[in-house]
């Protein structure tokens, strides 16, 4: 199976996740199937910019240049880093836990990239800006 994401459309207008299960038999054709619907700057995030991170059992990791707190960067939200864990059984629904919700204040980021999962577990990456001198930062999570 293969993941990725789209910067726009879904129910929500604000991106999705997809998966891709290849073909039972040489030469068939691909499924796709939304695995999650962002809805944008009510808490969620939107638009997601970035390659998905692949961890362990299964569980998905990213980020979004927008959503998240809806009062922050120009009342767009300033972007979230997720957590997708797959259904406990397949075609269940998948559930979404927000990581980090950025602000960009007080040395905060915004507009987190793609991500990096290191072998201990911690997720790395950057924002495009924020931070002290405004110029983006280097992040890391603990999931």
């Amino acid at each position: 199976m293969f993941y990725g994401t789209t910067y726009g459309g879904g129910t929500g207008r604000a991106g999705t996740v997809f998966q891709l299960t290849p073909p039972s038999t040489a030469g068939g054709a691909w499924s796709e199937t939304t695995i999650y619907n962002f809805t944008g700057p009510n808490g969620d995030g939107a638009y997601p910019a970035a390659s998905l991170v692949l961890g362990s059992n299964g569980v998905l990791y990213g980020s979004t240049s927008a959503g998240g707190n809806p009062s922050s960067c120009f009342g767009g939200g300033c972007g979230i880093v997720y957590e997708l864990s797959p259904p406990a059984t397949p075609g269940g629904t998948w559930t979404e836990t927000i990581l980090h919700t950025f602000t960009g204040q007080n040395g905060d980021g915004s507009f987190p990239g793609p991500l990096t999962l290191a072998p201990n577990g911690v997720l790395f990456g950057p924002t495009w800006s924020g931070g002290a001198a405004g110029a983006g930062t280097v992040f890391a999570l603990r999931p």
